[in-house]
């Protein structure tokens, strides 16, 4: 995530803080993920209710993982990207400590009034084995609602054959989980993997995220 072959996006809000604190790969994420917040806010606005449902949190990873951020419901935009400004892109990747760690993430945080939604981001390929992702859908079945999956290769697509293999087990133990019968079909969002070549697909591809997730309030882990 320290390359700089792709940048922040320019000429958008916060892009100056952005750019100042990580101009490479790892800003251009936060740039994609500020405008997720800015879509997700103006979606709840737009509702009947108003407030804010969505809860977040943000694992960073690359050979070791970082909880930047847990369950949080209060902090708006600008406050939840003040929060990562700080942290800084290294090197390495390990999948499998990323998912455990998102895995109990979400146990510790889990509302029945929520649904689990999951970005999954990486700019690099690592094995996992499926009995860890397969972990992690399992548990939020268990607990009551199937989690909803998103993987994104920001990079090639010869470079994400276990992100594709990751989106493939999610969808697998969603179509096997227990329909809600309080939540209608057409409010589930179903598991996706997405490919990014550069800033402006993976803005885009925050943004389709934002944009289905406009029925179900979500449990969001990035």
């Amino acid at each position: 995530m320290a390359y700089v072959d792709r940048r922040p996006l320019r000429d958008t809000p916060a892009s100056a803080s952005i750019v100042r604190h990580s101009d490479n790969r790892f800003g251009a994420v936060l740039s994609s993920l500020y405008s997720f917040w800015l879509a997700r806010d103006a979606a709840m606005n737009a509702s009947a209710r108003g407030a804010r449902r969505d809860t977040y949190s943000v694992i960073l990873f690359d050979s070791v993982v970082t909880q930047a951020l847990y369950n949080d419901l209060e902090s708006n935009s600008d406050q939840l990207l003040n929060i990562l400004l700080p942290y800084r892109a290294h090197g390495g990747t390990n999948f499998a400590s990323a998912i455990q760690t998102a895995q109990d993430v979400m146990q510790r945080g889990w509302s029945t009034e929520r649904t689990p939604v999951m970005i999954f981001l990486s700019d690099g390929e690592c094995h996992i084995q499926d009995q860890i992702t397969q972990a992690l859908c399992m548990s939020a079945t268990q607990l009551g609602k199937p989690l909803s999956f998103h993987a994104v290769s920001f990079g090639q697509d010869n470079h994400s054959s276990t992100l594709r293999r990751m989106t493939q087990i999610a969808l697998e133990a969603q179509r096997r989980a227990p329909r809600d019968p309080l939540l209608p079909a057409e409010a589930t969002v179903q598991s996706s993997y997405s490919e990014a070549l550069d800033t402006v697909q993976l803005a885009e591809t925050f943004l389709g995220i934002a944009q289905s997730l406009s029925k179900p309030r979500g449990s969001l882990m990035i």
